[in-house]
């Protein structure tokens, strides 16, 4: 069958852009294998390279399918020496003695192999020692090396170690309705934020809606692949080229309207708890019992507010209980008289603030087990420095409503 296909060319490349929406281009092209039968019906690639295993012809399609990929591409890389091509390697080559012809393939058509990506689903690769080599063999020729469907499978962290990926592909299956899935979101930041420790950039797989594309934004993603930039096309023509030019503007200016909106609400949070701290607690006359009490009201009729807490200025050391206003997680338990709070950063960078406050960064409250940010500001209370702590909710904090 294989061999019949390839002699009758029933078997072509079709191309799908990535973009980068920041540099507001196309990125590259991932090369996607498509085939018809005899009839012209559309032969799924599973079913192309179950056929091609059985009848021992797997080496032949891939080595046909990687030439027809870098021939095709030729042309987009002469118009644009920076156009990159992904092309998927066969797996069970990497377990055994490498056999592809890509090298004299990039010779033959006289595209670098700077220009190639060379796609690893390293998830199935059973053998460390051979993917070592392989690695070292491909990095020494200058191919661009990518992890295919990471955060798909059994795909192991301990591999980005051993392959030092340049670009990092998550599966669709973590990006499908990220929006509204709390812990993908956590997990592709997580990954994203290891990717680029490592110094290997991040691609998005499979977006196919607007909200997708900006929280992956939202999560430093670094370029993306699906369709609601464009389908898997035989060609990439005019028309293709100015709706991906239109929903890169769209997401673009949607994704910036977003980080000044978050700006603007990061300030507006600082501003009404200063307005607060002001007009309740800054007067001569106040004595403890009197800020305790206000406190109290405070976190009794502010819906942002999750707990507050009163240090010493000099010692960290709390002053009173933590008022709190929500129900805690089981071993999360509110800090008491007398804990040293020393070493939290919402203390010292108070503390030493010029600005005399601090608004930190998300966290898991211990008081509560919630996602929280902590608001610290120095308050000199009838000639005595403290420095109050207001935890505020994550979900006020994130939300557009404010």
């Amino acid at each position: 069958m294989i061999k019949e296909l390839i002699r009758d060319e029933k078997i072509s490349i079709y191309f799908q852009p990535i973009i980068t929406i920041k540099d507001k281009r196309i990125f590259a092209y991932e090369a996607l294998t498509r085939a018809w039968d005899c009839e012209n019906h559309p032969i799924s690639p599973v079913t192309l390279f179950d056929h091609a295993k059985k009848e021992s012809q797997t080496l032949v399609l891939d080595n046909y399918l990687r030439e027809k990929a870098v021939e095709k591409f030729k042309p987009l890389y002469e118009k644009n020496k920076h156009a990159m091509l992904f092309l998927n390697m066969e797996s069970s080559f990497i377990d055994e003695e490498l056999k592809d012809n890509l090298l004299e393939i990039t010779k033959k058509y006289d595209v670098p192999p700077q220009n190639i990506v060379i796609e690893i689903k390293e998830d199935i690769i059973r053998d460390n020692i051979y993917l070592e080599n392989f690695v070292k063999i491909y990095k020494k020729h200058g191919f661009i090396l990518a992890i295919d469907d990471f955060g798909a499978g059994y795909s192991s962290f301990d591999r980005l170690s051993i392959i030092k990926p340049d670009i990092v592909k998550i599966d669709r299956s973590l990006i499908y309705n990220i929006q509204n899935v709390y812990i993908n979101r956590q997990i592709l930041n997580a990954i994203s934020s290891l990717c680029h420790s490592i110094g290997a950039l991040v691609l998005a797989e499979g977006v196919e809606e607007k909200e997708e594309v900006l929280t992956c934004m939202q999560n430093h993603i670094d370029i993306f692949q699906g369709f609601w930039f464009c389908k898997p096309k035989d060609k990439i023509d005019k028309d293709d080229k100015n709706l991906i030019d239109t929903n890169i503007d769209e997401v673009g200016n949607q994704f910036k309207i977003n980080v000044q909106k978050e700006e603007k609400r990061k300030k507006s949070v600082i501003k009404k708890i200063k307005k607060i701290v002001r007009h309740r607690f800054e007067r001569k006359d106040i004595d403890m019992k009197e800020l305790f009490d206000k406190l109290k009201a405070l976190l009794k009729h502010d819906h942002i507010l999750e707990a507050i807490y009163v240090l010493d200025y000099d010692s960290a050391l709390q002053i009173g209980q933590t008022l709190i206003n929500t129900k805690n997680k089981t071993f999360y338990l509110p800090t008491k008289e007398g804990h040293d709070h020393s070493l939290k950063e919402y203390y010292y960078m108070a503390k030493e603030s010029n600005k005399g406050y601090y608004l930190g960064e998300k966290y898991i409250s211990k008081a509560s087990g919630n996602s929280c940010k902590t608001y610290s500001i120095k308050l000199n209370v009838n000639n005595y420095q403290l420095i109050v702590c207001f935890d505020l909710i994550g979900k006020y904090i994130i939300s557009d409503s404010e």
